[in-house]
């Protein structure tokens, strides 16, 4: 019995072990937040458009089509196209997650481009030179570049993330290298049956995360994490160019949500509406109020049920064991 009891401590403490590994080893962003919040205003499915060939939250425009059961195809796989889609809105929270399902595919199998670029960005439906937007732009651009017009120690195709100031042009000739602020080297270009996706998450005033999924589905690598400061109440938008070299450029869905961060994450300006940091503990007049013990009295009150549990385990456990021991020993009588 005493045997017994000590293979289940042996499996308890694994159990624990492998709990608290995963909860280390988990996202340091996703670690940050409480809870999203989904923007209907700033989403985008299929179909698409309603019946009047409009969208309510979105402009599109350029040599952009719509295929109402698949995709906003920025430009198709033809030279000299460009293509963009815009929100309507400005993006007003602080913290938030966007969430994008993309395909970038087309008939070459060596000499393709450009790419398409993400905007979160103060100028808005602007067409341009900058893959289908405007140049000299005020916001952060993040650019999916399948064409290379120099070399480079890295490999292409390549994400990278570019915030402008409105005076500093993109750097076609070098792709920009001068002025990267974070990138990565990964092949997003017609990867089969998985679908293509990008996850841009923005704390303010902390990190800006950049994940991709490419190769399996529900496996994100982190392209980057950086700190940047990004313009009050842009909008989000998408643009892709073609030039001698082509590619289809497709949008099949945008996600966005505002995001909660944890009590030990938020500033004061970030606090949950209708809290003032300032005032907590105190009444609506300023008198000091004695704090809740509430919240103290039920932790303790589930710890108590989960020692309570793990003792009625360890002694279903031994029972199950006796009972065991003794069925074998009536069977050796026998």
């Amino acid at each position: 019995m005493l045997r017994s009891i000590t293979n289940l401590s042996v499996l308890l403490s694994l159990f624990v072990a492998l709990a608290v590994a995963e909860e280390v080893g988990e996202d340091s962003v996703k670690g940050m937040i409480e809870k999203t919040v989904p923007l209907r205003t700033h989403s985008l499915a299929a179909p698409y458009v309603d019946s009047d060939l409009q969208n309510r939250w979105w402009d599109f425009g350029g040599d952009a089509i719509i295929n109402t059961n698949k995709h906003v195809r920025l430009t198709q796989d033809k030279p000299s196209q460009q293509g963009w889609l815009w929100s309507r809105m400005p993006l007003s929270v602080p913290n938030w997650q966007i969430d994008v399902e993309f395909k970038v595919d087309g008939k070459a199998h060596n000499l393709y481009g450009d790419g398409f670029a993400i905007w979160i960005s103060k100028d808005r439906a602007k067409q341009g030179p900058v893959f289908g937007s405007v140049d000299y732009f005020n916001g952060l651009g993040i650019f999916f570049d399948t064409y290379a017009n120099t070399r480079h120690s890295y490999q292409w195709p390549r994400v990278s993330a570019m915030v402008g100031d409105g005076k500093t042009a993109y750097d076609h000739d070098r792709d920009n290298e001068a002025h990267e602020l974070a990138g990565c080297s990964e092949n997003f270009r017609r990867q089969g049956d998985v679908p293509t996706k990008a996850r841009l998450t923005h704390v303010k005033g902390k990190v800006l995360q950049l994940k991709l999924q490419t190769k399996k589905i529900n496996e994100w690598i982190t392209c980057f994490e950086t700190e940047v400061d990004l313009p009050e109440s842009p909008y989000i938008g998408f643009s892709s160019a073609t030039g001698d070299v082509s590619d289809n450029h497709d949008i099949i869905s945008v996600n966005t949500f505002s995001t909660t961060l944890k009590p030990e994450f938020r500033d004061q300006a970030q606090a949950p509406l209708g809290v003032d940091t300032k005032l907590q503990g105190k009444s609506g007049k300023g008198r000091k109020v004695a704090k809740s013990s509430g919240g103290g009295a039920a932790s303790w009150f589930l710890f108590i049920l989960k020692i309570i549990g793990a003792l009625a385990f360890v002694a279903f456990a031994v029972a199950a064991f006796r009972t065991y021991s003794a069925q074998k020993k009536s069977r050796r009588h026998w």
